[in-house]
């Protein structure tokens, strides 16, 4: 069977990793039934390795969307036939190939799945149509697409019933847990002595970043000590500014540190020097601070929304998200209460290992393809 496995849409973050992760096994190993043609986005950490492993068999493509797209209406058909492509495994999204070859696309656009959200009510006017715009068209890819892949239980049931899609899997995510270790200094205005939370995250709305002033503004009033660090870029944004002028507002620049980007290697550093992971979204298919907070033994602070308890079961304490009184007296009820963090590092330290290693989730996607490809 010829596979083309397209990693067009991964060019930076956490999906670039998976995709990684699987290109590593796969060229790793001698799969001698199957034959792998894949498509890169130009200058991505994709294309970088397969150039240092002298691989042959890709395409590399613009990383431009509407570029990509031109690229595959346009020469998508002539890489399909060049190569004898049987089916293709697209990592989240859709390639735009001809609908004769089977497609697999992975899905991780959660707002899909829960309409009765409005997911962009932050955003208004043009900002807003642009995205409503760019839903419409991954739903017609869902409906397209011949098998679809899902990292969120929750968002695979969601998509039997509004989409009437019965041909999908959920497979849970595995990460690669091999991190170079590099020392990282947090701000000397931080005190050690203090506990801190940790907000693994860029300027993101849906991360419910806004609401980190008032939770601060709340635990003074409560007389708890805290300090929140924010993973945000300090790159004088519009966003930064509203998070700072909410900051002077509640009075509590000195319980926030906006540390800017890290890298990798700083990772486990990080993890060393805070005590609570929070993950306040308003929807996610999945985030690796979920399994870092685990696995780094940190309790782990996150919406009581449907998505997040279909992930985390019992293994976080849930919080409403709107309301930063609640999550004020979720922080000071862990801080007194030794034996309810014990239980959700615990509880945490068990879930982590139901997860898959890399070399099985890979093996789970395979067979996944190969089911596809049978069928169709």
């Amino acid at each position: 069977m010829n596979i083309l496995i397209n990693f067009a849409t991964l060019k930076a973050g956490g999906g670039q990793n998976v995709g990684l992760n699987f290109l590593q096994f796969v060229l790793k190993n001698n799969f001698k039934n199957y034959n792998f043609h894949f498509v890169v986005a130009k200058d991505s950490a994709l294309e970088q390795y397969l150039l240092l492993n002298q691989v042959k068999n890709f395409t590399s493509v613009p990383q431009n969307p509407l570029k990509r797209i031109i690229f595959e209406i346009f020469k998508g058909e002539k890489i399909i036939k060049k190569h004898r492509i049987d089916i293709i495994y697209t990592y989240f999204g859709l390639g735009i190939y001809p609908r004769e070859i089977p497609q697999i696309i992975g899905s991780a656009d959660s707002n899909l799945y829960f309409p009765e959200l409005d997911f962009w009510q932050e955003y208004k006017g043009i900002k807003k149509l642009k995205r409503v715009i760019v839903d419409k068209y991954r739903i017609w890819g869902l409906k397209r697409a011949t098998g679809i892949v899902f990292e969120n239980e929750a968002m695979e049931k969601r998509c039997h019933q509004i989409y009437n899609i019965k041909d999908t899997i959920y497979i849970k995510p595995s990460i690669n847990f091999n991190f170079p270790y590099k020392n990282y200094q947090l701000p000397h205005n931080v005190n050690t002595s203090v506990p801190k939370g940790l907000f693994l995250c860029g300027w993101q709305r849906n991360k419910n970043i806004f609401a980190i002033p008032e939770i601060a503004a709340k635990l003074k009033e409560f007389k708890q000590p805290f300090h929140f660090i924010l993973t945000a870029p300090n790159d004088n944004s519009t966003d930064q500014r509203i998070f700072e002028d909410l900051c002077r507002e509640h009075n509590v620049i000195e319980m926030i540190s906006v540390i800017g980007g890290i890298n990798k290697e700083e990772l486990a550093s990080i993890y060393e020097q805070i005590d609570y992971v929070f993950l306040l979204s308003k929807l996610e298919s999945f985030s690796n601070n979920i399994i870092e907070a685990w696995y780094f033994k940190k309790p782990l602070i996150i919406s009581k929304e449907e998505w997040s308890k279909s992930i985390c079961e019992n293994a976080a304490y849930y919080v409403d998200r709107n309301s930063p009184y609640d999550i004020a007296c979720a922080i000071v009820q862990l801080e007194s209460n030794d034996k309810l963090k014990s239980e959700l590092i615990g509880n945490g330290q068990s879930t982590l290992r139901k997860y898959p290693t890399i070399e099985e989730r890979t093996l789970q996607e395979i067979d996944f393809i190969q089911k596809i490809y049978e069928k169709n």
